[in-house]
């Protein structure tokens, strides 16, 4: 005799096999979260998705509270795994464009803007920014700095230093005497 499935179980099936559910904790060392999925549900330590992990790895854990999507294949929790991240009233989404943008739980942030061609990386108060690079770093196009420079090892131009509106390669001195006397200051 062949088994017939009632047609409300295949239903519940196949509507257990994704659910939405809540971040309960997470276990970083492990790569693991629990997701409260219902009021009587949690589920046991599940994997979460990345988006790369071969040769290029990317790590960004969810966070506590953070609303998910948890595929559940055969709607097995103890197989679960948490395939991506929910905007929700708590959270909503951090941009309303066509940019692209990761915002930090600290307010750091990188954006990119297509329409504008503009990237921007800000650090909150405090913040600092490290780029190492034994090779070597190379800006292209016209750089504005603004605050204090320490430069620790050679500086060298190969047109000319304005400071303060006098150009090291032009400027005259004033006061100028043959020998060993000193001359004025540079105009």
């Amino acid at each position: 005799m062949v088994a017939v499935m009632d047609p409300r179980d295949t239903q519940r099936l196949i509507g257990d096999l994704a659910r939405e559910g809540t971040i309960a904790s997470v276990d970083l060392a492990n790569g693991t979260c629990r997701v409260q999925i219902a009021d009587e549900l949690t589920t046991g330590d599940i994997p979460w998705l990345c988006s790369r992990v071969g040769n290029t790895r990317v790590w960004s854990p969810p966070s506590v509270g953070e609303q998910v999507l948890v595929l559940a294949p055969e709607a097995d929790t103890e197989r679960a795994i948490v395939v991506g991240s929910l905007s929700s009233d708590a959270s909503p989404h951090p941009a309303n464009d066509g940019s692209t943008l990761i915002e930090f739980e600290d307010g750091a942030r990188i954006l990119y803007n297509p329409e504008s061609h503009t990237l921007n990386a800000v650090m909150p108060d405090g913040g600092k920014a490290l780029i190492e690079a034994p090779g070597g770093i190379r800006l292209v196009g016209p750089v504005k700095i603004e605050g204090d420079i320490d430069l620790q090892g050679k500086m060298t131009a190969t047109d000319d230093v304005v400071a303060d509106g006098k150009s090291l390669k032009s400027h005259k001195h004033t006061n100028v005497q043959a020998g060993g006397a000193v001359s004025g200051p540079p105009q």
